[in-house]
């Protein structure tokens, strides 16, 4: 079965918001761009209905159309994603280049945390006043549900040029009224939506490739320990022209904006990154290609009125509003040392000038750095590793990829990262967090596959004021672990029946006296879902 979450309101609004899912390295301009998934999207993410179309790596090797399949989801790696891919696609492309792919499940869902109460508790004290506390509580329930959701694709050479347009959209409906396994109120019954458009124009001295990709819905956002909803927008376009035998110059530009909304926490904050680079480049040989990258960016949030902190109980009274823009140049060289095996090195300098930011703690100029390894040594193995400090970084940032296939029904990844960016829910700071997802794929009978994932993450904040009080980690979920597994069965090429089964170590939950705590969750559900 499809993720399952998200709430929409206008298209329109969904094509304002945005979080921005260019890899990591599209700031240093070049790179081993491998999506690396963190464990917080695949949370928020969880329970979306639908392809999650802006999510696939972007690598002229790889397709940018997601699965056509309504099922698993965040379970599959990119390799499988390609691979159901270029299966579906091979009769499509060959008729038209149109592609709807409609699907719905049926099925029935049971949550320990599916039923919230909540309970007012009325205290005296002994100068004889009186004070309320209120306190929540979850407690297991069920629900039958139904989810359609549907994908429309598009992809079309035409001359020079390749056009390729995906949207897809999700709804997932529970008939208990009271079931609050994905949050309540509007958020009870999501609406999931993600597109991508794709462009390349490909000319004998110029290849322009631009890239826009948007995404809408709600769920569990670890980063400001709240159910929120998140519209997302990110866009990059890159422009590689050739000067002569052995130069060329490389253009990149990017924008995104993520706009979180619906809790205390998130009420209408957003987080925006604007970046862009220009590299004179040159081929010394086959192998070795140098290149000096000249960038600058801005990273910013805006935290909305009303906007309270984890752990305290005074909302903004006005809107914060603060940015890191910076200046940078990199001298890169890359080296192919064989053909299974290639590395590059990056070193340079950066300048940072922060505004509303008071008494900015790192203004001013510093090192910056980058180091890339890229590693194939079979057709069933491939590892790719990139890091450095660059941009608006307060800390290394890191993405590390590992595919292995030993057989072809067996297939394992394991993805490790480092990320950072403005916190979105308090203001001067920097959330730091580190990654680790695993995942497992094997196919145990011609039509039955079982999928297996296992995700941790650990988070902080960084300081960027030397006047503001620093947000200590135990106001945020700082340690937090998922769990996944999915249990497909392919009746016939348009049927199947899923069983997943998805644990975490807990979502925040009001306690007495203001306080907030944390219990385990873990939801169940099985689904007979129809495709075309």
């Amino acid at each position: 079965m499809p993720p399952k979450n998200g709430i929409s309101s206008v298209f329109s609004k969904f094509l304002l918001g945005g979080l921005i899912l260019v890899i990591f390295l599209g700031v240093a301009g070049t790179g081993y761009a491998q999506w690396v998934p963190t464990v917080q999207q695949n949370q928020f993410r969880s329970e979306w209905v639908g392809e999650q179309l802006d999510q696939l790596p972007l690598g002229a090797s790889v397709s940018p159309f997601g699965g056509l399949q309504p099922l698993v989801g965040s379970l599959q790696t990119p390799d499988e994603v390609q691979r159901e891919v270029d299966a579906s696609l091979a009769g499509v492309k060959a008729s038209s280049p149109f592609s709807f792919k409609p699907s719905l499940g049926l099925g029935w869902e049971i949550d320990n945390q599916g039923s919230l109460s909540s309970n007012s508790i009325i205290q005296t004290t002994s100068a004889g006043d009186r004070t309320t506390n209120s306190s929540s509580s979850y407690s297991t329930a069920s629900s039958i549900f139904f989810a359609p959701a549907g994908a429309f694709l598009y992809n079309r050479d035409q001359g020079p040029w390749n056009v390729s347009f995906g949207y897809s959209v999700g709804y997932k409906y529970f008939l208990n009224e009271n079931f609050v396994g994905n949050g309540s109120g509007t958020q009870r019954n999501p609406l999931s939506q993600t597109a991508f458009i794709k462009t390349v124009l490909e000319m004998s001295r110029y290849i322009i490739t631009s890239m826009f990709n948007a995404s809408e819905g709600t769920g569990y956002d670890i980063s400001s320990g709240s159910n929120n909803r998140q519209i997302s927008v990110g866009g990059s376009s890159e422009v590689k022209y050739t000067l002569g035998q052995y130069s060329s110059l490389d253009t990149t530009a990017g924008y995104s904006l993520q706009n979180s909304s619906e809790s205390v926490a998130t009420p209408n904050n957003n987080t925006t990154t604007l970046f862009g680079n220009c590299a004179p480049e040159y081929d010394f040989s086959d192998k070795t290609h140098v290149s000096i990258n000249f960038g600058a960016g801005r990273t910013s949030q805006s935290l909305g009125t009303g906007t309270t902190a984890l752990g305290t109980n005074a909302p903004l009274t006005t809107s914060q509003i603060t940015a890191r823009n910076y200046a940078q140049t990199l001298a890169k060289v890359k080296y192919d040392i064989t053909g299974k095996l290639n590395f590059n090195l990056g070193l340079g300098a950066r300048y940072v000038a922060s505004s509303g930011i008071t008494n900015s703690i790192d203004n001013g100029l510093s090192p910056a750095w980058s180091v890339g390894v890229g590693y194939t040594p079979t057709e069933k193995t491939s590892a790719t590793l990139s890091a450095g400090i660059q941009g608006a970084d307060v800390t290394p940032s890191l993405n590390f990829m590992l595919n292995w296939n030993p057989r072809e029904k067996t297939q394992f990844s394991l993805g490790v990262s480092q990320t950072q960016s403005f916190a979105n829910s308090v203001s001067s700071q920097y959330l730091i967090s580190r990654n680790f997802i695993g995942t497992a794929s094997q196919k145990l009978f011609k039509d039955v596959n079982l999928n297996l994932s296992l995700g941790y993450t650990s988070q902080s904040y960084t300081n960027l004021s030397a006047n503001t009080p620093g947000q200590n980690t135990s106001q945020l979920p700082s340690n937090f672990y998922t769990a996944q597994a999915s249990l497909v069965w392919k009746i016939r090429d348009s049927i199947n029946l899923s069983n997943n089964l998805n644990c975490n170590t807990g979502q925040s939950q009001a306690g007495s006296n203001n306080s907030s705590r944390t219990g385990p969750q873990a939801w169940y559900s099985i689904s007979l879902n129809f495709a075309l």
